[in-house]
């Protein structure tokens, strides 16, 4: 039982022995530190002053966080916040949790870009993270992110507020050729659509399956690239010539994904593997 006048490292003990019931060493280390940074406390202070009292304050708190970890619930809908390219996003159950993948894709399209954007469109934002990412890395451009859920637009537009960064929210379904906002020219289309089938939930950890929400994660078995056919159809009439389209994809799709882009007339098309040499990411030009 953690104490109210417990210190540091007792409370570090505390999250050790409670938290590596649920993850492995690895993991446990990497989410003592975040929860302890969280609650005020980084990693320096808390290792050169492990006698320091946090506070029955913090000690609460930190009850608390260990008491949801215990039911599951990812991290960082349990904290409401984490990192993505540098920025602080806002998460709830009603956007995705960033990935590392999403995060390499992006650092891969500012890479690839010797100068800027003018106008960039974001399909199916969630959070709004690639689309503020990009606006942070290329001031100038023009950023629009479209969603089909209200309260995923809310978390996007709080994200876009705390960070600093004007972007364009719009409500509207990509499926939908004739959505609110899916009108004018591009340079840039990005887009992290529904890939997960549903016959792969078996292979999802249950803290995904139970917390995360599940429209912004499956497709339906019988149609795995649906959303690929309206990207690309999006693609094909508002790309600026020379304009540049990247998706993250299943893994299991990259031929097919990139056969639909080529026969809606784009070129250039690439499969790149992402840091775990899966096939995740598909590039195409206009």
């Amino acid at each position: 039982m953690l104490q109210n006048r417990a210190t540091i490292r007792e409370v570090r003990m505390h999250l050790q022995r409670e938290i590596s019931k649920h993850h492995p060493r690895g993991e446990t280390d990497s989410l003592i530190r975040i929860i302890m940074e969280h609650c005020g406390f980084p990693f320096p202070a808390a290792i050169l002053e492990p006698q320091q009292e946090p506070g029955a304050e913090i000690i609460a708190q930190i009850k608390e966080i260990v008491a949801e970890i215990h039911t599951g619930r990812p991290i960082q809908y349990i904290l409401g916040t984490t990192t993505f390219c540098e920025l602080n996003i806002k998460v709830n159950e009603n956007v995705l949790i960033p990935r590392q993948e999403t995060e390499e894709m992006v650092t891969r399209i500012i890479e690839s870009r010797a100068h800027s954007f003018s106008r960039i469109m974001d399909l199916g934002t969630g959070s709004g993270c690639i689309a503020l990412a990009l606006k942070r890395r290329f001031p100038e451009a023009d950023v629009t992110g479209l969603d089909a859920s209200s309260q995923a637009l809310e978390v996007a537009a709080e994200n876009g507020r705390t960070n600093g960064l004007d972007v364009r929210w719009i409500l509207g379904d990509m499926l939908d050729p004739d959505a609110t906002g899916l009108r004018g020219a591009c340079d840039l289309v990005v887009s992290n659509p529904p890939y997960v089938l549903t016959k792969e939930k078996a292979m999802i950890n249950r803290n995904v399956l139970d917390f995360e929400p599940p429209g912004a994660l499956f497709v339906e078995d019988h149609d795995p690239l649906k959303f690929y056919h309206a990207i690309a159809r999006f693609a094909s009439s508002n790309l600026t010539p020379g304009g540049t389209l990247w998706v993250e994809i299943n893994e299991r799709y990259g031929g097919g994904t990139a056969r639909i882009f080529e026969q809606a007339g784009l070129s250039n098309v690439v499969i790149h593997k992402d840091i775990h040499e899966k096939e995740r990411f598909v590039e195409a030009t206009k």
